[in-house]
């Protein structure tokens, strides 16, 4: 039992549970989430270890270390993520030959719809459902701001509802 709170930890879990799964709704977790209700329920150990009447409510202590724990590990994951993709090939490389031809393939499926787009608009269209670019990205290729591809993707997508979509 914490001296300082003079409550055992179970009675603190208990009533800081809907503390730990509110954390995981505000920050949208939904991968792993018995690791993370692990890591929220640490943190509120550190938290009930480490707690200092003088400085505040126990609550917003527990907040904050709950909240600091849980986005922590988010990063850890995203940089993870980020550094070891995994490859469905064994030495990592795709044929490029079978690429350009599926790229080929979806370019003819969707080339019908294009008619009837500007030059640029056909850009974004292409750069970002064929290729998966940002607006970022495709911004820095045409050397133009990021809102000028915001305007092509908005009369694009315009565009393509007026004339496909079912009325």
């Amino acid at each position: 039992m914490n001296k300082k709170l003079g409550i055992p930890f179970e009675e603190v879990a208990m009533d800081f549970t809907p503390l730990v799964m509110g954390m995981m709704k505000r920050l949208k977790i939904y991968k792993n989430r018995e690791e993370y209700i692990q890591i929220g329920f640490i943190a509120l150990w550190k938290a009930y270890q480490n707690y200092d009447p003088e400085k505040g409510s126990f609550s917003s202590f527990a907040y904050s270390y709950v909240r600091g724990d849980m986005l922590a590990q988010l990063k850890k994951d995203a940089s993870y993520d980020e550094r070891y993709l995994l490859n469905d090939f064994d030495d990592g490389m795709k044929p490029v030959a079978d690429e350009s031809r599926s790229l080929q393939e979806e370019y003819e499926s969707i080339s019908a719809y294009l008619k009837h787009l500007t030059p640029r608009e056909v850009d974004w269209v292409i750069e970002h459902i064929i290729y998966g670019r940002s607006i970022t990205e495709i911004a820095n290729k045409y050397n133009v701001a990021p809102t000028t591809v915001k305007s092509w993707r908005k009369q694009a997508l315009k565009k393509l509802r007026e004339r496909h979509m079912p009325k």
